[in-house]
């Protein structure tokens, strides 16, 4: 398995373990996934290295929390789920609340002037049935440091599978970009140019007079992947939605019992790179074991119910039937 397919593994394990911990807890685990890391000696791959800087400040973070007696409220304490976590993160007043709207079950509040959110709100996108989370935070106000409003906001994003930087057309591009990516590097979300983290930019306002020249300086500057956008278009939309599901490098296995139909309602849903043995795992732990032969239907195999072994590699949408002793 590549460096690359290890690293989605352990985030995705990851993420599982300090889900829903906290305080010294939270530090505690994640001195056992660094001693992990260094354990299974991964830590000669960049990837990790900057896994653990940001590890670390996560740490660092959950240590410094004051503990108090009662449970306050947070407004940024916003509970994952579904398949994975999309934040955006911007400006304010670039457009995130509207694209918010426009791609997920909620309802927040809009409006042409700064600070329109001031909470952390998230909502659902959907994709052929499979759900993710999307997190819309405060955007960021460049010529005001507001300390705690963004380190909350870091926060949030340090909890994210992708982090999505939302630039307006109608803005100035070199202003924004240099802005945001100074947040990044601050909070140890980008290391050199690099990160464990997912990064894509959503280009708002693409239906505004000026804005394809100012996509084509976009993308001039940029390596990270680019998604124009108009509100205004719904095939943009969804056009959206399938490439931030594409963004959490996962991938959707249908699967069947012999003889019957595949059940194309609920997928499993597992990491890029995955193999059978893998499905074959998350169904049931036995099933490895037991594990004979499986057939397969889809872009991962020469012909349609191919026979394949446990360490056939999977495709998106592939159809998985897997034949096992009794």
């Amino acid at each position: 398995m590549s460096s690359r397919n290890k690293l989605r593994w352990f985030l995705y394990d990851t993420a599982n373990r300090l889900r829903l911990l906290e305080g010294a807890e939270y530090a505690e685990e994640i001195d056992a996934i660094i001693d992990e890391i260094h354990r299974k000696k991964l830590d000669k791959f960049g990837d990790f290295k900057q896994l653990i800087v940001s590890l670390e400040c996560q740490k660092a973070e959950a240590l410094a929390t004051p503990k108090v007696k009662s449970r306050q409220y947070d407004p940024f304490e916003i509970p994952q789920s579904g398949i994975g976590r999309i934040t955006l993160f911007g400006l304010s007043n670039v457009g995130k609340s509207t694209l918010m709207n426009a791609i997920t079950n909620t309802d927040v509040q809009t409006g042409n002037f700064l600070h329109t959110t001031t909470i952390g709100q998230a909502g659902s996108c959907s994709v052929d049935g499979v759900n993710f989370q999307i997190v819309d935070l405060p955007g960021f106000l460049d010529f005001k440091d507001e300390w705690v409003l963004s380190k909350q906001i870091l926060r949030v994003a340090r909890t994210s599978d992708a982090i999505l930087l939302v630039i307006d057309l109608t803005m100035d591009i070199d202003r924004q970009l240099i802005f945001l990516k100074e947040k990044l590097e601050e909070a140890k979300l980008v290391i050199d140019g690099e990160s464990s983290h997912k990064i894509a930019i959503i280009a708002t306002k693409g239906d505004l007079p000026g804005s394809k020249e100012a996509y084509a300086k976009l993308a001039h500057q940029m390596n990270w992947p680019i998604y124009p956008i108009s509100i205004k278009n719904p095939d943009s939309l969804e056009k959206l939605k399938e490439s931030l599901f594409k963004l959490l490098d996962v991938i959707r296995i249908y699967t069947k019992p012999p003889g019957k139909k595949p059940n194309f309602t609920e997928p499993f849903v597992i990491p890029n790179g995955a193999t059978v043995a893998d499905v074959a795992e998350k169904i049931h732990t036995s099933f490895k074991e037991r594990f004979r032969f499986a057939r397969v239907w889809g872009r991962s195999c020469e012909f349609e119910g191919q026979q394949v072994g446990l360490d056939h590699e999977l495709h998106d949408k592939d159809i998985l039937e897997l034949v096992i002793s009794r």
